[in-house]
Order: C-alpha cells, then structure tokens, then sequence
C-alpha cells in the first residue's frame, strides 16, 4: 500500500525548465561522464535568506530530484565541467564565497568540488530543498527551502545542521508546514524564514500576517536580487 503522501495530487507544473524530468537525465549522463553537470556560474549578490546583499559567486547545477509548480529556473545542461575548471573559475572572481545552487545541488556527490574550494580557503553555502544529506560536504552555510507539498521530503539530518529554513510560501497550508517544523525557538537553533510566491500577489500578505502573529519564530525572506532586477 503507498503512503498517504505519495498519493497527495501536485500542483500543477509552472516552472522555467521545459521538460523537468528530461533534463534531469541529461544532467545525471553528463555525471557518469566524470563530469559535473553546470546550468552557469556567475557572480552577484546573494539575494534571499540571512547571506542577503553579500557578495557571492554562484555555481548552479543542473537537474532536480523534484518539479516544483513555482520553480523560476531553467536547469537544463548548458556545460558539462571538470571539478578542476569550476574551481579555477570561481576563483577567478576573488569573492570569499561560494553557493552551490540548482536545481538540486545535493542529488549528486559534488565533495571532491567542495574539498577543492575549500582547499581554496573559500567559503560555502549549499541551497537544497533538504531531501539528500551531505555530512562530508563541511559546509559553512545550509539552506533548506522544504518541499513537501510539491512532493520533497526532508531528511531528518537537515533539522541539527540546517543554517536556516526557507519556506516559499503560497498558501495558509505553507505557513502551518512551516510552523510545524521542530526546530522553531530551539536556542541557537536554524532561522526561519517565510518567502512569498512571487507568482502569487497575496503571497507576500500571507507571510507578513504570518510573522507579526508569531515574531518570535518567523523573519521575511525577499528576492531582493528580483527586485534590484540583478542576476
């Protein structure tokens, strides 16, 4: 018998990647190559969550265990790098940190690309939604957006070593998710962040309600790079 949360109808598919399923193989044929599979890498601010307005280079990697309905990113293949030619490139750009973005950075074992950064002495800061653990990494920065309700599940693991918890908000049932997350109030525990929707216009009142209600376990994450219109 399947689990109730296996038989859960998504949300309808709305995201920037054509064909999310597609692109995924692709990029997981580029990894049995030896190589690792890249949508870019490019150097702006980082936009969301408590690294907010600090400089960062960003290496996005292809594919995605999930198809979120809201996704704004097109994770298809664009290069297919050696571990050696994305470091030399990312120090190019002389910035102290690194995010490894996706798609679904944690869906593939990229330690020898974090042993090689941070034999660099650089920092990094991983954005996942949570499903694949990665104890080896020795990540400086963990970003948990969750995903339940487009399909994720969060290895319990992310709840003692998460920096903080993203929860793209879209509907009340978003925020009750977010407020049944175990860690809320945990001293010293990860910050909880709320980010609304962009593809919905009363996300953002959703969130604000949200956190005035409850402000000890709540703080507003913005696309503030959307809104300076920057990379």
């Amino acid at each position: 018998m399947r689990a109730a949360a296996d038989t859960v109808s998504l949300p309808v598919y709305r995201g920037a990647t054509p064909d999310p399923k597609a692109a995924t193989r692709d990029a997981v044929a580029v990894l049995r190559r030896g190589l690792v599979p890249i949508v870019e890498i490019f150097y702006s601010l980082q936009g969301e969550g408590s690294r907010a307005g600090q400089a960062t280079v960003f290496v996005r990697v292809a594919g995605c265990t999930l198809a979120c309905s809201f996704c704004d990113t097109d994770f298809r293949v664009r290069r297919e790098m050696a571990v050696d030619e994305i470091a030399g490139e990312v120090l190019d750009y002389g910035c102290p940190w690194v995010c490894l973005t996706g798609g679904e950075p944690t869906m593939y074992d990229l330690q020898a690309l974090c042993d090689r950064l941070h034999g660099h002495g650089l920092r990094l800061q991983v954005e996942t939604n949570g499903q694949h653990p990665r104890p080896d990494w020795d990540l400086d920065h963990i970003t948990v957006s969750p995903k339940e309700s487009e399909g994720g599940r969060l290895h319990p693991w992310y709840l003692d070593h998460a920096t903080e918890f993203k929860y793209v908000v879209d509907s009340d049932q978003d925020v009750r998710r977010a407020m049944a997350n175990p860690t809320a109030g945990r001293p010293g525990g990860p910050l909880l962040y709320l980010q609304p929707n962009a593809l919905n216009p009363d996300a953002a009142r959703l969130c604000v309600e949200a956190i005035k209600a409850d402000p000890g376990r709540f703080r507003l994450s913005l696309q503030t790079h959307k809104i300076l219109n920057i990379p």
